[in-house]
């Protein structure tokens, strides 16, 4: 049985479905991205910090604040060398911050990388099992709306508002990873509002912000596939499920579709949001 949750995050408790994570109403307020890895679950905020929260070992129940991204030790650490420093904004910054909003966040388990994308128009890599910032990328001329990670060929793939898709290789090195721009998939006019990749891993998504959603074909080169027309105002999440693809939009709508090859077919059009539809889960559960 395939299950779609929507998850809304209110003002006082939120994030039901793997236990209650408790907060307080700013940090809320400012929360843009969540992702899940294990016991763990890492949040993106407002104020360009990843959190960190975990099991309660008293409360099963219940996760707790960890630790924050990048640490206290790490910031302390690294702000005793002039070398990292850079210019943002007109104003001195460690490289290892982001310097506005998370906007999106990516899990690559499989290597033990988290990827985090921001409006400072950056990427940055952190390694899961110590929280240490690998590398922070320059990747768009404007917002990073969406960063994915697809594991078996070493790519990365960024959406930004500044209308493009690029397509990034990993390398790992002694003491971290190096990314290097491959190609670019997409330039448009319109702003780039999401991405994700379907389960099997052979099909990347890209909603856009005039509603339309733009697909290429993994296995096959990254070859354009073609576009899907459901929606009528932007495109804010895109989720993958088997041969089950879901996209939420500003237009208050979710759209199922079904791919055969590259043949996808809307099976319906799920209604009842007052509001933008900004994000989207699915899960697998087995009887």
């Amino acid at each position: 049985m395939l299950t779609l949750v929507i998850l809304d995050c209110c003002a006082s408790l939120s994030f039901r479905g793997f236990g209650d994570v408790w907060v307080s109403n700013q940090i809320v307020d400012w929360l843009k991205t969540i992702v899940i890895s294990g016991a763990k679950i890492f949040t993106g905020h407002q104020d360009g910090k990843i959190r960190v929260w975990k099991v309660s070992v008293k409360n099963p129940g219940v996760h707790k604040r960890a630790g924050t991204l990048p640490s206290l030790k790490e910031i302390l650490k690294s702000s005793i060398k002039p070398s990292n420093y850079i210019e943002v904004k007109r104003k001195r910054s460690l490289w290892i911050k982001h310097s506005d909003a998370v906007s999106c966040l990516s899990l690559n388990e499989e290597h033990g990388l988290l990827y985090s994308a921001s409006w400072d128009r950056t990427f940055k890599v952190w390694r899961i099992s110590d929280y240490k910032c690998l590398e922070s990328v320059n990747a768009h001329d404007d917002t990073v709306n969406s960063v994915v990670s697809r594991s078996s060929r070493e790519m990365v793939f960024t959406g930004s508002a500044d209308g493009t898709v690029k397509v990034w290789k990993r390398e790992q090195q002694l003491k971290g990873t190096k990314h290097s721009l491959n190609q670019t998939l997409l330039q448009q006019e319109c702003a780039v509002t999401s991405l994700a990749i379907d389960a099997p891993g052979s099909v990347l998504y890209c909603g856009s912000s005039d509603g339309l959603v733009n697909f290429w074909e993994l296995e096959k080169g990254l070859a354009h596939g073609g576009v899907l027309k459901g929606h009528k105002l932007a495109v804010l999440c895109l989720e993958g499920a088997g041969n089950l693809v879901f996209s939420g939009s500003a237009d208050k709508t979710i759209c199922v579709w079904r791919r055969d090859g590259n043949i996808h077919t809307c099976l319906s059009v799920l209604t009842g949001h007052t509001g933008p539809v900004k994000c989207l889960a699915s899960e697998n559960s087995w009887s």
